[in-house]
C-alpha cells in the first residue's frame, strides 16, 4: 500500500536533490559527515546510546562496538531528532521506522549516510527556506518544504494529523554563530514550478467547485477547474476569454439558478 499521506511532486526537489546533491561529492556533504565531536552524558547517557544501537536508530561504527562513538554533525542532528520524538511519545520501532523512510536514498550517495537528511540540512543551513520534518498517525514520515506542507493542507491531500520538527531551529541551535534562520513570512515567494502555481492560483478562485490534473505524458498537464457562478453574463464574459470551456445552466421556474463554468488549460513542465 501507498503512503495515506501525499505531497504534490515538485520540480525544486528533483532539480535539487535528485539531480545536483544525492551523486554529488560536495565539500559540505564531507563536512556534514565527518566524525570529529562526542555527545555528552548530559544529553544522552551511554546505556541509552548502547540501546539505540541494538535497536538500529544510530548506526554502530565504533571499533569492536566498543568505546565511546565519535559523531559526525549530521548524526547528531539526527540524535536530536530521535530525543524529541521520543519527547513526543514515540517508541523505537516507530523511530525506526522514521529512519529507514529517511534512508530511502542513501543507496545512491557514496558521502552521505543519511542523504535526505543532509540535503534538507544544507536547505537550512544556506537558505531562509523553512523545512520540517513531518511525522503522521500511521508512521509515515517526510522531509518537506512549509510551502509544500500548506499546498498539501490546501488540496487536502494529508488526512492525517502530524507532529513536526523544525529543522531550521534544530540546526540553528546547534551552529548558534551561524545565524541560520528561515522566513516563516516570505516563503510562500519561493519559485514553484507552473503546474503548482496553477494549482494554487484555481483554488484561490472565489467559488470554486473542483480542481482535476491530468498528466498526459511527462511534462504535460491538464488542469481543468469548475466554478459556481450566479450571473450568466458574467460567466458568458469569462467563457469567452477562454480557450477551452463549457457552460452548464441550471434552471427552476423559467429562471437561471446557478451557472456552472467548466475551463480546461495545458500547463508544460
Amino acid at each position: 500500500m501507498g503512503p495515506k499521506n501525499t505531497f504534490f511532486a515538485n520540480d525544486w526537489f528533483d532539480s535539487n536533490f535528485l539531480d545536483k546533491f544525492v551523486y554529488s561529492d560536495s565539500k559540505i556533504k564531507h563536512q556534514l559527515n565527518k566524525q570529529t565531536q562526542k555527545i555528552g552524558e548530559n544529553q544522552i547517557s551511554s546505556r541509552v546510546l548502547n540501546h539505540w544501537y541494538e535497536k538500529g536508530i544510530i548506526i554502530d561504527d565504533r571499533p569492536e562496538n566498543k568505546g565511546w562513538k565519535k559523531f559526525s554533525f549530521s548524526d547528531a542532528v539526527w540524535v536530536t531528532i530521535v530525543i524529541k520524538l521520543r519527547k513526543f511519545g514515540l517508541n523505537l520501532e516507530q523511530i525506526k521506522l522514521v529512519k529507514e523512510q529517511l534512508d530511502y536514498y542513501n543507496k545512491l550517495d557514496k558521502v552521505s549516510k543519511c542523504s535526505l537528511l543532509d540535503f534538507h540540512i544544507v536547505v537550512a543551513m544556506t537558505s531562509k527556506i523553512p523545512v520540517k520534518l513531518v511525522v503522521f498517525e500511521s508512521g509515515q514520515a517526510e522531509l518537506v518544504r512549509q510551502i509544500d506542507l500548506d499546498l498539501a493542507n490546501t488540496i487536502d491531500s494529508i488526512p492525517e494529523d502530524f507532529i513536526s520538527i523544525d529543522i531550521n531551529k534544530l540546526v540553528g541551535k546547534m551552529l548558534k554563530k551561524q545565524g541560520v534562520s528561515a522566513d516563516y513570512l516570505g516563503y510562500s515567494d519561493i519559485p514553484m514550478s507552473p503546474i503548482v502555481k496553477e494549482i494554487e492560483k484555481s483554488l484561490s478562485a472565489e467559488d470554486i467547485q473542483s480542481v482535476t490534473v491530468n498528466v498526459k505524458d511527462k511534462g504535460r498537464y491538464v488542469v481543468e477547474k469548475t466554478v459556481l457562478m450566479k450571473n450568466m453574463s458574467v460567466a458568458l464574459a469569462a467563457r469567452n476569454l477562454m480557450k477551452h470551456g463549457i457552460l452548464e445552466e441550471t434552471v427552476f421556474g423559467g429562471k437561471t439558478s446557478k451557472v456552472k463554468l467548466t475551463t480546461t488549460k495545458h500547463i508544460k513542465k
